[in-house]
């Protein structure tokens, strides 16, 4: 059984909010709020542990740093290359979500940490 879930980004408060606070709170009417961005839960952990959420910045062994997104056309969560890591050769883009459990820990996310995507 696929566990479905929230988190919410809130632009006015610049804060994130957890899915219990979410969902004691106002589940039903976060679509209703536009300073509000919910954020999927992809039912995949990193190897810490940790959930993955869209728009969660995930980082493999080699340094390569993506951003977690939902792929409307082929339905499915990817990764997409945001930062090329210094062993990385460049070749295919993202890693398969499948792996992710094993190889990658999630630094941040687009709201909180974009000092992560940002280039020297």
């Amino acid at each position: 059984m696929r566990e479905i879930k929230f988190r919410v980004w809130d632009k006015l408060l610049k804060r994130m909010l957890s899915w219990e606070w979410v969902h004691d709170n106002f589940f039903s009417r976060i679509f209703d709020y536009p300073n509000m961005i919910p954020m999927q839960y992809t039912g995949i952990e990193d190897k810490s542990g940790k959930e993955i959420y869209e728009g969660d910045l995930i980082q493999n062994e080699y340094g390569r740093i993506c951003e977690v997104v939902w792929m409307e056309h082929a339905g499915c969560w990817d990764a997409h290359v945001r930062k090329f890591g210094a062993e990385s050769k460049g070749g295919h883009l993202g890693f398969q979500n499948n792996e992710w459990p094993r190889h990658v820990i999630i630094i941040g996310n687009i709201y909180e940490n974009p000092e992560l995507l940002e280039t020297k």
